[in-house]
């Protein structure tokens, strides 16, 4: 366990739920295969397999091996759930295995997934247990208590233990060396620009944000400055739109723009 001292960035406690099923990052599909996973497969009928850089429309449940069920599309199933979600293939969205076994399916399938750590989210990492000292949290007005998620570094993390002046901050992921079952359904190919927008934003933010669209360009109003950059990425690697703006007040009034724009090389 490695023991943090010096100056460090802000503990900040998360004012959102962070999604704890399928997003996770900075893996390439094509050169991961897959460890050992058993999938059943219910076939439709459109014939089409989904793509890389596709939306697409899902459906999902995923649940542990004691049979809980820790996210899902289903409102009856999770609470906040509110229905279907639409992901960018490729884009980071799913956890590995999940994706993988996306692109086998078309629109119209039902699949369950058995999937290891390793295609899920990782094994369980010592090295990301991190031991502070009570002052750094005095610091920024946070009272630590287990249990307590909070943000570190640009890292969310999970308080493990209070005791003597000392922190315990566990960094892996919740669900890291765990077993995961998934029931993946694909609805549909997601075409129309408007709903592909609806769907991303829904996805990272919940509530979509306001936009206004001229021509190629796309702007965006009060999106958080930590999201900007991987949005920005999205929005001109899979979309139409070749410059991307976020602006900090309402579009319509006098508005600052946030930063530089963002244009799509050509």
């Amino acid at each position: 366990m490695d023991n943090h001292s010096g100056d460090h960035d802000a503990v900040v406690a998360p004012s959102l739920c962070q999604r704890t099923a399928l997003l996770t990052a900075d893996h390439n599909l094509l050169n991961l295969p897959l460890s050992g996973q058993r999938t059943t497969l219910l076939r439709g009928n459109s014939g089409t397999e989904v793509k890389i850089g596709q939306f697409v429309e899902l459906d999902y449940s995923g649940r542990l091996d004691n049979g809980e069920i820790f996210d899902s599309t289903n409102p009856k199933e999770a609470e906040g759930a509110k229905g279907p979600l639409i992901i960018i293939m490729g884009a980071g969205h799913l956890i590995k295995g999940v994706e993988k076994a996306l692109l086998e399916m078309q629109p119209g399938d039902q699949r369950e997934l058995d999937i290891p750590p390793e295609d899920g989210f990782g094994r369980r990492d010592a090295k990301l247990i991190k031991l502070y000292k009570l002052q750094e949290f005095r610091k920024q007005q946070v009272a630590p208590y287990p249990g307590l998620r909070l943000t570190i570094d640009n890292r969310l993390g999970q308080v493990v233990s209070v005791s003597s002046g000392r922190i315990i901050v566990d960094f892996n992921h919740p669900l890291a060396g765990r077993q995961l079952h998934y029931r993946v359904k694909v609805i549909r190919a997601v075409e129309q620009l408007d709903e592909q927008m609806k769907g991303l934003l829904t996805f990272h933010f919940g509530e979509p944000p306001v936009y206004t669209v001229d021509g190629q360009t796309i702007r965006l109003e009060g999106v958080p400055e930590a999201s900007q950059e991987r949005l920005r990425t999205e929005l001109l690697t899979y979309t139409v739109f070749k410059t991307v703006e976020f602006v900090d007040k309402k579009i319509g009034d006098k508005h600052e723009k946030h930063g530089q724009n963002s244009e799509k090389k050509v």
